[in-house]
């Protein structure tokens, strides 16, 4: 019978093993490859995306071409493909979890139809503020034959006005894409409205209808500065034909403003929308610099502010005993206590230049994690700290303050370290030794997202990795994640380090997770997370402050 090894913090005293022998399985990177998903998180707030470390494979782009920001994102959905994720925030969270397909266009006759399926995390006001989710390419949808009629329409489309924009640049010239629509009224045909635009057009030019709202015009030889002229004069022709039309432009030129087709239609499509909201007959994209976002800033503060305000409290989620059922350990997570006296999960935490807002973070909730163990001495708890907290130089010294002034917690405390420290193995053993000889446990969260693999797992002192729950999510409908998550599983015990899962909300998923040997289940199903309570003097302290 296989067995696994006995960590430092005891993590298999109960824990089920594994009755079969499996050959040694094969690296985690290979297996997401063959899953063809990427793992990304997307901040509401701050509008960042942070993607996996295979995004440029998946998506087939340079890592600097990534989208990392959700707007930057949307402009590279198909229109009326399906709804994005930005969609679907719009909803205000109705639905915690969520599960979408639309199409990334990424050239001309590049279309990728992607399945896109994550969680919200709410804040206070019920309000989504953080996405965690999977991109997965369907390779089989996304063949050219397979693709809708309106993206078939598009592609051509994109292809002719690649054309123009290539021979314009051979000639040293211009060329100009326009974008209208008739004021969101369908009953103006756009066939009609082509046909009052011909007296504008030159060899060369041609008229494209998009939808049966929308047409595009391509203008060779037109510069930038006569973008708008161009405009008016089509505006001019369209009022004289159709009276009762009332119809808005938005323009973009190459080479001024790209020399790819799907940008230059993505920027006219931006420079209308800005016409649409702004009730202006035209519009002309400007090519926008960019500059210093006030936002991190502003969370920083409102950080500090609710670290002063002792705002910010353990939240503790039960993990239980996959066979049994029984509560084994306590997840632990940084939250914010609303007005109303609720609580949710802290977002990501931004970076600042002259202070680590993460180890104030995690300092706090070490220092409200070792009170708590100090109260409970049956308690066993998981304590997430973020990379930037395990890079710097005073996080070691806090801890053996923390564990130090409380003798007997260290052995129950598992400090989880997110999956992005094995891509800097060899520069973080050494912490990770430091932390074992204190006596507690090391944990990895996020276990499958791309980062980990058997060299980097072999090399550090992992007792427990939590498998991320994009994989856990989706286990009863697809048999792609239900292979991948046991490969997960059958790597790690291989190992010796013991496997959680997280997102487990319903009976099914749990029942699959505890057959393929998983170790500890948490999520909805076992428990939700609640704010550990503070002892009396605390609680007087609090008030005074």
């Amino acid at each position: 019978m296989a067995t696994k090894r006995q960590g430092r913090a005891g993590l298999f005293n109960g824990a089920s093993r594994t009755s079969r022998r499996r050959p040694a399985p094969t690296g985690p990177q290979a297996a997401l490859a063959a899953l063809k998903g990427v793992v990304y998180s997307w901040d509401v707030a701050s509008d960042a995306i942070t993607w996996g470390p295979n995004a440029p494979e998946v998506l087939g782009l340079p890592p600097g071409a990534l989208p990392r920001t959700g707007y930057a994102f949307s402009k590279l959905v198909e229109p009326g493909s399906g709804p994005d994720h930005r969609d679907l925030a719009a909803q205000d969270g109705s639905e915690p979890s969520f599960d979408s397909r639309y199409a990334l266009r990424f050239a001309p006759n590049r279309v990728l139809m992607v399945q896109d399926a994550g969680r919200w995390q709410l804040d206070a006001d019920g309000r989504p503020c953080v996405l965690r989710g999977m991109l997965r390419i369907d390779p089989a949808a996304s063949a050219q034959d397979l693709l809708p009629a309106s993206i078939k329409a598009r592609s051509l489309l994109l292809r002719h006005i690649q054309d123009n924009i290539d021979e314009a640049a051979q000639l040293s010239h211009t060329c100009t894409l326009m974008v209208g629509a008739c004021d969101d009224d369908e009953s103006v045909a756009m066939e009609q409205v082509a046909r009052s635009l011909r007296p504008l057009l030159r060899r060369g030019d041609h008229v494209d209808i998009l939808s049966p709202t929308r047409f595009a015009i391509t203008l060779t030889c037109c510069p930038a500065t006569e973008a708008m002229s161009a405009m008016r004069r089509a505006s001019a022709l369209v009022q004289a034909a159709l009276p009762y039309a009332i119809l808005h432009l938005g323009a973009a030129c190459s080479p001024d403003h790209t020399y790819e087709a799907v940008k230059l239609l993505r920027f006219a499509e931006m420079a209308l929308e800005a016409a649409l909201s702004r009730s202006e007959p035209a519009v002309l994209h400007k090519t926008r610099h960019a500059t210093k976002s006030k936002a991190s800033d502003q969370s920083v503060c409102d950080l500090l502010a609710a670290l002063n305000e002792r705002r910010l409290v353990l939240a503790l989620q039960p993990v239980v005993e996959a066979p049994s059922r029984q509560p084994a350990l306590v997840q632990a997570r940084a939250a914010m206590r609303g007005e109303n006296g609720g609580i949710s999960a802290l977002g990501p935490i931004p970076a600042a230049e002259t202070v680590n807002p993460a180890l104030l973070i995690d300092g706090r909730m070490l220092e409200l994690a070792a009170d708590h163990l100090a109260r409970h001495p049956e308690a066993r708890l998981v304590l997430p700290v973020a990379h930037e907290t395990l890079q710097d130089r005073e996080w070691l010294p806090m801890l053996a303050a923390h564990l130090g002034a409380r003798p007997g917690t260290a052995s129950r405390l598992i400090v989880a370290l997110p999956e992005t420290i094995l891509a800097d193995a060899g520069e973080v053993v050494g912490p990770l030794n430091a932390m074992k000889a204190l006596g507690l446990g090391i944990g990895l969260s996020g276990f499958g997202t791309g980062y980990a693999s058997l060299a980097s797992l072999r090399a550090l002192p992992i007792d427990l990795a939590t498998v991320d729950g994009v994989f856990v999510q989706t286990l009863k409908r697809s048999t792609d994640d239900r292979l991948f998550v046991r490969t997960l599983i059958d790597m790690a015990h291989h190992l010796g380090i013991a496997v959680a899962a997280e997102w487990v909300d319903d009976e099914a998923s749990a029942r699959l997770l505890a057959a393929w040997g998983v170790d500890y289940m948490q999520g909805d199903l076992f428990g939700a997370a609640e704010a550990a309570a503070l002892p009396d003097s605390a609680l007087k302290r609090l008030k005074r402050a």
